[in-house]
């Protein structure tokens, strides 16, 4: 969209300097000015040569013809005197080179601008990790390009990097397919090809094969762990899915993508439901995370906190500003009021 917009502006901008980069503008004063200096020299000429040939003939037919073309300049030179000044009729001309010098200018930061800073227009506005995504599928023509025709790693994994961060699952899976052709022990192109297959129900076993692999071959990869949590959990697994993501929770503190899958394991294997977490996926949103406020009061020290059956009403039901939350049923709930109770 930038570049149509650039493409526009750069077109009004000769339009609004056309008339400039066309010939001057010539005036009827400018074309008699013209006629009436071409026809001074003429005379100018003819009198010379009278006046040459005429020596000692003072009322001959060469001096009849001399004073015909005195009379003739003197009207010439009167109307010329009459005319505008040369000079006022050259400015109103329009200013060409000024003109072309712009346009070069604008062309100029125009072109370095499609490179540099407008591309940066598209993202402005945006979520770090909405504008990120959208960075990474612009730029996955060419790199797509470059590694079809080098075969290298890098740029395979460059490819696949950017399509996966880009959620084009299907393109990445195809750069890191790509990869393990070359390389079968990438832990990464193992596990992200792997979690590709899972969506497809005849191909699933083999997804949980190759995440299991992708986890044997880097335990402490926090990725790893949670793609195997998830995978696990699609076979019925919860207890080990329970366990691979406990690990993942471990080795990336700060990361909430295994915070509704723990909460669901939890629920199937029976185990206590963890409350933290409950509030992490639901509440911490609006109330933040350790409970201090945000889009929503503060509940950090409420009073509202130690009436367990008031508090599990308000979830259910909403509050003034507050949505309902019907989904928290069961432990869930209660986990979560348990929590809450204890802040």
């Amino acid at each position: 969209m930038i570049y149509a917009v650039l493409v526009l502006g750069i077109f009004m901008l000769v339009l609004l300097l056309w008339p400039a980069l066309g010939p001057a503008r010539v005036t009827p004063e400018d074309t008699r000015r013209t006629e009436l200096e071409e026809e001074r020299e003429q005379l100018l000429d003819n009198l010379r040569e009278l006046e040459a040939g005429s020596a000692g003939d003072a009322a001959g037919p060469h001096a009849e013809m001399v004073i015909r073309e005195k009379v003739r300049l003197a009207q010439v030179l009167q109307e010329l005197d009459a005319l505008p000044p040369a000079q006022a009729a050259r400015a109103g001309r329009p200013a060409l080179p000024l003109a072309l010098l712009a346009l070069g200018v604008t062309a100029l930061v125009t072109l370095g601008g499609l490179y540099t800073v407008f591309p940066q227009w598209r993202y402005a506005g945006l979520p770090t990790a909405e504008a990120a995504q959208l960075r990474n599928a612009s730029a996955l023509p060419g790199l797509e390009r470059r590694a079809t025709r080098t075969g290298a790693l890098a740029d395979l994994n460059a490819w696949g990097d950017a399509a996966w961060q880009a959620q084009n699952y299907s393109l990445a899976s195809r750069a890191y397919t790509q990869v393990l052709v070359q390389q079968r022990s990438d832990a990464k192109a193992l596990r992200r090809v792997g979690f590709f297959l899972l969506k497809d129900p005849k191909m699933a076993e083999n997804g949980l094969g190759f995440i299991q692999r992708s986890v044997a071959l880097a335990p402490r990869d926090p990725e790893g762990q949670l793609y195997y949590g998830y995978a696990l959990g699609l076979f019925g697994q919860y207890g080990a899915g329970l366990q691979a993501l406990n690990t993942y929770q471990a080795l990336a503190p700060d990361g909430h993508e295994a915070d509704d899958l723990i909460v669901q394991y939890q629920q199937k294997t029976g185990a206590g439901v963890d409350g933290r977490l409950v509030f992490a996926q639901n509440c911490a949103a609006c109330h933040g995370q350790n409970l201090e406020g945000g889009r929503g009061p503060k509940l950090l020290g409420s009073a509202a906190l130690r009436q367990p059956e008031a508090l599990k009403s308000i979830v259910l039901h909403g509050a003034t500003g507050m949505p309902a939350f019907p989904q928290l049923q069961g432990k869930q709930l209660d986990a979560l009021v348990k929590y809450l109770g204890q802040q």
